[in-house]
């Protein structure tokens, strides 16, 4: 069975790709034609590399990791007032409210906020459209919260154009990363064809060792993005 190379984001899989190497030429001294293909193993994760993070993007890579920070903090301290007024005595209807509204912003965890970028807006793109709901609206208004989600929505907004503008920087590179990544792949694809006839399939899987956590979790990121079925309504 071959290793499914495509499926891991070509960045982490060039680092990878680099381990890999000196493992195989660790194992195999001797090996000219292994050192071959683990040579056009070290110049496709070169190119690779060359192609995620240049010098005129770190600018813009930081800007958006900023204002992913803002937002974070913002959501956090939108989630934390709304539950410290859901437990301050003196008011039971703004209790009631503050409660309502914590286990919209908060129905699990806020641990969401920690992982992909991606995810995270699509998570906090839904509670937004909820906070300027008419629902919403009238909890946030009743409890005095309108500037922390102004803020919030103003700290989504600059993380969004702070994505844009990597996402044309990274458009304008000269060999795209995907385009990078598929040479890498076949590169990897042959020196894992040619353990496998030289040696077994279980050697080679041992060779790749360092690919298989990075495939593991491309796949768990995928199935995590995959969109849930829809309830029919009530």
């Amino acid at each position: 069975m071959s290793f499914p190379f495509s499926e891991i984001h070509p960045e982490p899989k060039a680092n990878a790709a680099l381990l890999v190497a000196e493992a195989v030429d660790r194992k195999r001294p001797d090996d000219a034609t292994a050192k071959t293909l683990t040579g056009l193993v070290r110049q496709d994760a070169g190119q690779v590399s060359g192609s995620t993070v240049p010098k005129n993007e770190k600018e813009y890579t930081a800007e958006m990791e900023r204002h992913d920070r803002d937002r974070d903090a913002t959501y956090t301290a939108l989630s934390l007032i709304a539950q410290g007024y859901a437990v301050l005595p003196g008011d039971p209807g703004r209790q009631d409210k503050a409660a309502r509204l914590h286990d919209k912003l908060v129905p699990d965890t806020l641990a969401f906020l920690y992982g992909s970028m991606h995810t995270e807006s699509t998570i906090l793109n839904e509670r937004l459209a909820y906070l300027e709901s008419d629902e919403g609206a009238a909890a946030v208004s009743a409890l005095g919260l309108g500037p922390i989600v102004a803020t919030l929505k103003e700290k989504m907004a600059a993380f969004e154009a702070a994505l844009a503008a990597r996402v044309e920087k990274r458009e304008a590179r000269p060999t795209p990363i995907y385009k990078a990544g598929a040479r890498l792949d076949r590169s990897l694809r042959t020196l894992y064809s040619y353990l496998v006839s030289v040696e077994s399939p279980d050697y080679a899987r041992e060779c790749f060792a360092d690919l298989a956590p990075l495939l593991a979790s491309a796949r768990a990121n995928a199935t995590r993005r995959a969109p849930s079925p829809k309830t029919p309504a009530q």
